[in-house]
């Protein structure tokens, strides 16, 4: 017997990770891990109720909110700012056919780890749910010679599903999808990682002697964007009409 049937099959909570590795002029990552370990030294918190604190006193992950792209000034900085905007423009027609025009607004900081310092052990993890896209460069990744194969000891960005399925059972031969509890990328010296801010990450313990990222958090202008403004600004433009009060 024979019936007719037709099937839609619809991927309906994509997340993507670009994995870009550039290949950049001698000296270039010297200079940017020069700059951002400055950047990250300046920026460590020293005392608890500065208002701009993330994080606290008790961790080396915990910082004063700034913006490495904009505190200092070097070419190097210019060219990582132009590198992130184009890597998120591929990312964008990569993963959704969209070729993005606009502005991207950009904020960074920096995350120096060092074993001498006993900071080899990885990044908890965490989402940047308030931000677009991500887009972490690795000036420089340095790992032991006899470092083991194992992503568990080589500082790997781990990306979980964020719809929170985890691990299925049944083997997963689509080439087109990832089918994971999590998907795991090893950076080294010119790796730029670029995913969408809701997804959860971490990094793990590293043996090595240091590794230095540089995460970017982009915003994107677009036409279609919510149109905010804050409470002050609406009560002027308002008070332009006449009195108001309740």
């Amino acid at each position: 017997m024979e019936i007719q049937t037709t099937s839609e099959f619809q991927l309906i909570y994509p997340s993507f990770v670009l994995h870009k590795h550039w290949q950049m002029p001698d000296g270039f990552n010297d200079r940017l891990h020069a700059l951002a370990a400055e950047d990250a030294e300046d920026n460590r918190i020293r005392e608890a109720g500065d208002g701009r604190n993330v994080g606290d006193q008790t961790n080396h992950l915990g910082h004063l909110r700034h913006n490495f792209l904009i505190d200092r000034r070097d070419p190097a900085i210019a060219v990582l700012a132009q590198m992130v905007a184009a890597a998120v423009r591929e990312y964008l027609q990569l993963a959704y056919g969209y070729d993005h025009t606009g502005e991207i607004a950009m904020m960074s900081d920096t995350f120096w780890q060092r074993r001498a310092a006993r900071e080899n052990v990885g990044i908890n993890a965490h989402t940047h749910i308030q931000t677009d896209i991500v887009c972490t460069y690795y000036p420089r990744v340095v790992l032991n010679a006899d470092c083991p194969e194992t992503s568990l000891h080589r500082g790997a960005v781990r990306f979980y599903d964020p719809a929170n399925v985890g691990k299925r059972l049944w083997p997963c031969n689509n080439p087109e999808a990832y089918v994971g509890g999590w998907y795991a990328v090893e950076p080294r010296t010119g790796s730029m990682l670029v995913f969408e801010g809701h997804v959860p990450h971490d990094s793990t313990y590293f043996d090595g002697e240091e590794r230095m990222c540089i995460p970017v958090l982009c915003s994107l202008d677009l036409p279609n964007s919510h149109c905010k403004a804050g409470l002050s600004e609406i009560l002027a433009h308002q008070a332009q009409g006449g009195s108001h009060g309740l």
